[in-house]
């Protein structure tokens, strides 16, 4: 409810309280990108994302993501991305099955 109507502006308190989170989750996701050296990108998934996706791209998020004072350029150049396939979670469990044990998707005669 409170992402709903911060998406619509209709409340100011929600809009200030979506933006506080996307910039304590920048902040975060900056932080893991530079502990784990993501250079290939951090991917932004999940109902949420999609829900907040117009204050993930407004500036706040990236803002607090690349504000990591000397390592900032580094950051800078990691890019950030939001998924939108709702199902991409089992996807992946999908993939990794397969992949780990051919022989159980192997089609009998």
């Amino acid at each position: 409810e409170v992402v709903a109507r911060a998406c619509t502006g209709a409340d100011r308190q929600c809009v200030a309280a979506v933006e506080l989170f996307c910039a304590v989750f920048g902040s975060v996701c900056g932080d893991v990108a530079l502990t784990f050296g993501a250079r290939g990108g951090v991917y932004l998934a999940g109902g949420l994302m999609q829900g907040v996706e117009r204050f993930l791209t407004d500036g706040v998020f990236r803002r607090r993501f690349e504000d990591k004072g000397r390592l900032s350029a580094f950051v800078e150049s990691i890019p950030t991305r939001l998924v939108v396939q709702p199902h991409v979670a089992l996807l992946g469990a999908a993939r990794t099955a397969r992949r780990l044990a051919p022989q159980a998707f192997q089609m009998s005669d």
